[in-house]
């Protein structure tokens, strides 16, 4: 792929100046770009002013028309006909005294200025959705289905919060574009996971999950009703009941432990199984937009392609790079007819452009731009490259240069990914960059634990919270050190969620390496996180969610020893914290506890509080906040 393999030329010199902090950390201009079943108008969310609003644009009349959002953090925008988009946010509530997160689904017919919320007349269902969705076509016309949950003690929460979701009951209703009515399609008391639908809405399997036994259960749906056709225990990596197989009938199941780890499976009404050829370690599956069953897989590793069964789909990757040659190009959605489709186009001199092809009669748009603001000289491309660690594994990683400053001894940010079962991959990353134009490299290494690798190497995590997760990184600075890439008086870390843990610990659980560390809604203390999880949550002790952190964190013995909170007397460089205040993900705590505890020990801290963020700095003025703090504090503590 043109993004991958060694070092890219930097040739184009930049301008005189980088461009100032409020432009790279704008939201993008466009995102979420979705098409309509028939192929004839584009759904995409646009910024204007900060502020994120959802526009109709009509591919043939050039009409637009637009609406605002509510909520933060978009999770979803699709169309449910060809006059309707849906799309659906979550921001942070609270309910009974505790912050919690609230995902809400709307349906906008902005031409017409109508707005409906999924689930509002459902009686005794919770006012809020929460899994997948699906585009569904009756004799009635197009509705969207969406699952939530109904409470049998008839309370209605006002949103979905895990933390109750054990003692409710799982739904799955139709919502129509044209009336307030919905249909129920599926309700149960047993904790169902995932549906697979036929083309009208009509369940053919679904999956359930017992966190009591540990079981997981595959039931499939004929004129017989429910019938169970497989069942396992999975106290730990649970299978994926991820749609339609390839004839329609059959159930496409990914499993996640033992010898079928990584492998895809279609299971007909029998339960027998036949196992595709095809690596589930970083393979998501494609699925026809007008029919549900499955075409093809997307590689979702670090460096992406497709693989495709069916002929008009297998033509369309090629199409696609002798459009837009020299170029990441990514299919992001499609007409009932596959030949109409949504692009997001990047290359070295390009953040991410939206495009609309259709390849039956040849018409091309560009839609808009994600980062127009954005000179393309300072866009600094990534390298992928290799390292072994420590214990001889083989470590990937993305490598920033800065456009300017050549490429030897340079001042180096290690950039750890959250998760930390996530991955860094190909794809622009705004933070990574903004870091560069301040003339740093940066080091985005894909540790043992992270996904996209195969279960082997995520496995390989396991127990190394702290430990080989952490030297990885430190091996990964070593590794550009020796290369003469690396100055190694001038290093930093900084990163987000798991990611400000790794930071945090690079500084606490080791030493001499980096001159300062800032942590983003980072980990401190991992037993009140823990704790934190378990009551936010309801679940258990031994809760198949609790029993993820653990076996990432290891042995409960170790924890405070692993907890850079708890260690802060071994702390000798500066530290910066920065953390949103309804971040329900990893509370604000996390940071404040730390920044209480290096100011009792006399270390140097300091801690930016970000006013109504959610964990993903979902919001424009807080992620130049963050920009602002993040590289006033760099440039002091490890000047460029």
């Amino acid at each position: 792929m043109p993004l991958a393999g060694t070092l890219f030329s930097r040739a184009a010199r930049a301008q005189a100046a980088p461009p100032p902090l409020t432009v790279l950390g704008k939201l993008p201009a466009v995102e979420n770009v979705a098409l309509s079943p028939n192929g004839k108008r584009v759904a995409m969310v646009m910024t204007r002013n900060g502020e994120r609003i959802i526009i109709d644009y009509d591919l043939t009349t050039g009409a637009t028309a637009a609406g605002a959002i509510e909520g933060d953090n978009i999770r979803r925008v699709m169309w449910v006909d060809n006059e309707t988009v849906m799309v659906a946010t979550s921001s942070a509530d609270i309910y009974a005294g505790d912050l919690i997160s609230v995902m809400l689904a709307s349906m906008f017919n902005l031409p017409k200025g109508k707005r409906s919320i999924l689930y509002t007349n459902v009686p005794g269902a919770v006012r809020g959705v929460t899994g997948d969705f699906y585009r569904i076509k009756t004799d009635e016309g197009y509705k969207v289905a969406a699952s939530s949950f109904k409470d049998p003690e008839g309370i209605n929460l006002g949103g979905t919060s895990s933390m109750h979701a054990n003692r409710l009951q799982r739904c799955l209703y139709a919502f129509s574009t044209k009336s307030s009515l919905s249909t129920n399609i599926d309700t149960d008391a047993r904790p169902i996971q995932q549906w697979a639908l036929q083309p009208d809405g009509a369940p053919r399997g679904r999956s359930e999950y017992d966190d009591d036994t540990k079981t997981w259960l595959l039931r499939y749906r004929d004129s017989k009703g429910w019938r169970e056709i497989f069942k396992m225990e999975a106290r730990y990596d649970k299978p994926w009941l991820a749609g339609l197989g390839r004839d329609g009938k059959t159930l496409l199941v990914r499993f996640d432990s033992g010898e079928t780890a990584d492998r895809y499976y279609e299971f007909d009404g029998t339960g027998a199984k036949v196992e595709l050829d095809i690596d589930g370690s970083y393979h998501l599956p494609v699925f026809h937009p007008a029919t549900n069953v499955l075409v093809g897989f997307r590689n979702n590793g670090p460096i992406s392609d497709w693989t495709f069964y069916d002929p008009v789909f297998q033509r369309l990757p090629k199409l696609l790079d002798q459009a837009l040659p020299d170029s990441f190009n990514d299919i992001l959605d499609m007409a009932e007819n596959p030949r109409q489709l949504v692009v997001r186009s990047e290359s070295p001199e390009d953040p991410g452009t939206y495009f609309y092809f259709d390849f039956t009669t040849g018409d091309f748009k560009e839609i808009g731009s994600a980062y127009p603001q954005l000179p393309a000289e300072w866009i600094s491309p990534k390298s992928y490259i290799t390292y072994k660690a420590g214990d001889g594994l083989e470590i990937g990683a993305w490598l920033t240069l800065p456009v300017t400053g050549g490429d030897k001894n340079l001042a180096l940010v290690v950039l750890p990914h959250g998760g930390p079962e996530d991955l860094d991959d190909v794809r622009f990353d705004w933070l990574s960059q903004a870091i560069a134009t301040r003339g740093y490299a940066v080091l985005q290494a894909n540790f043992r634990g992270s996904s996209g690798y195969g279960k082997a190497f995520t496995e390989k995590g396991y127990g190394e919270f702290g430990r080989k997760m952490q030297t990885d990184l430190s091996d990964g600075v070593a590794h550009l050190v020796k290369q003469g890439i690396a100055d190694p008086k001038r290093v930093a870390i900084v990163g987000k969620a798991y990611g400000g843990y790794a930071a945090l610990a690079g500084v606490s659980l080791q030493s001499g390496i980096y001159n300062c560390a800032i942590a983003i809604a980072g980990l401190s203390d991992l037993r009140t996180f823990i704790a934190y999880r378990r009551e936010r949550e309801g679940f258990d002790n031994d809760s198949y969610n609790l029993e993820y952190w653990r076996r990432f964190m290891g042995p409960e013995g170790g924890w405070d020893t692993l907890s850079p909170a708890r260690n802060a007397d071994a702390i000798g460089v500066p530290v910066l914290l920065i953390h949103g205040k309804d971040d329900v993900v990893v509370p604000f705590d996390q940071s404040n506890s730390f920044y209480q505890a290096m100011t009792k020990a006399g270390k140097p801290v300091e801690l930016t509080q970000l006013k109504q963020e959610d964990h993903w700095l979902s919001r424009e003025p807080t992620r130049v906040q963050t920009l602002e703090a993040m590289m006033a504090f760099l440039l002091k503590h490890n000047p460029a």
